[in-house]
């Protein structure tokens, strides 16, 4: 059956992984990417064009240029992983134009989110210039002309988002575009980490399209609230941003399961708030931490032995991050009513 949602993934080189992940918990992705490649300046025009949109691109020095370009797209956002050498960008009038030569349908009109990782680039859109640097972000329009360009090499996280979906945002992102934004203070720093985390699970695992779905959402929801005036998600938005880091904390903890070290330290650091903080946000639910930690290693583990995807039960132990098979053994059949050894499959219409 065909699936309704595409992701397109152009990968030009694999970046080390920064969270550990367990393959056996994922269906792998077909097929796997385990080379490093490099674009040459001609290969680096026809990428950014059919990545972005219509880009005039040239370059210093062509004949040393080298570039890789990692993207994903879910439904309707992109999100990339881009790094190269010296190279320019103009965006043209001429390149807002339709094939229809309609310069004035903005359906197609869409908003890049750009996120310096190393190295500095400058932009100038509508006699509004900037230059950013790690630490910073800042909003392209594509429905005007702009230039942006870099004079070394860089690494950035770029968002691509079709204007459509931010109808609402509309005025904060006529007042903010082409200007330094701050992650500290416009929850950039939230936006980093998923368009990581959704490049990692989509370079090395094949998900399915409700999670497509999902992460798409969930991405959606986190621009909306980085394009929130800081004012306001302070005096509004208290509980979005607090559903914000618990689903930062619910993405690392699943991602790392296998771990027997999964403390409230590793967590907060990962997810950059502290160890009282996360505490705080555990403090509203129903449940501490550690509870909600151990919850979820149980309920992974019965998945685990209701599918039959082991061989052991000592390796399902490890799979959820617990080395004694004993002390595992016995707060399995506390919490299930039944022994590892005695979970039944799935099928039996027993949950």
């Amino acid at each position: 059956m065909p699936i309704n949602f595409v992701i397109a993934i152009f990968t030009h080189r694999v970046f080390k992984d920064e969270c550990k992940i367990n393959p056996s918990l994922w269906l792998p992705s077909t097929p796997p990417i385990s080379t490093a490649q490099t674009l040459d300046a001609f290969d680096w025009k026809r990428t950014i064009n059919d990545t972005y949109f219509d880009l005039n691109v040239s370059f210093r020095q062509p004949s040393q240029f080298s570039g890789y370009l990692q993207h994903a797209k879910l439904l309707d956002i992109g999100v990339s992983h881009y790094h190269a050498n010296t190279v320019h960008y103009k965006r043209s009038l001429a390149s807002n134009q339709s094939s229809h030569g309609n310069s004035n349908n903005r359906s197609d009109d869409s908003i890049l989110i750009t996120f310096p990782v190393t190295g500095s680039v400058r932009f100038a859109q509508k006699n509004r210039q900037l230059t950013s640097n790690p630490g910073q972000f800042f909003i392209e329009l594509s429905n005007l002309p702009y230039e942006f360009y870099h004079l070394q090499e860089v690494s950035l996280y770029v968002i691509k988002v079709p204007l459509a979906l931010l109808s609402p945002q509309m005025g904060t992102i006529e007042r903010q575009f082409a200007r330094s934004l701050s992650i500290d203070e416009w929850a950039g720093r939230l936006l980093v980490f998923q368009i990581r985390q959704i490049l990692e699970l989509i370079q090395q695992y094949r998900l399915a399209a409700l999670e497509i779905k999902i992460l798409e959402q969930q991405l959606l929801n986190l621009i909306i609230l980085a394009l929130s005036a800081p004012k306001d998600v302070v005096m509004s938005s208290s509980s979005s941003i607090q559903s914000v880091h618990l689903k930062r904390i619910e993405h690392y903890v699943h991602l790392h399961l296998e771990s027997s070290t999964l403390t409230p330290a590793m967590v907060a650091a990962a997810c950059h708030i502290s160890v009282r903080y996360l505490h705080k946000l555990f403090a509203e639910l129903p449940y501490s931490f550690s509870e909600w930690v151990k919850e979820l290693r149980l309920k992974q583990a019965n998945h685990i032995l209701k599918t039959k995807s082991y061989v052991t039960i000592d390796e399902v132990a490890h799979r959820v991050g617990y080395s004694d098979q004993g002390y595992f053994a016995r707060i399995y059949k506390q919490h299930f009513g039944y022994t590892p050894r005695d979970t039944p499959s799935i099928g039996t219409g027993t949950e």
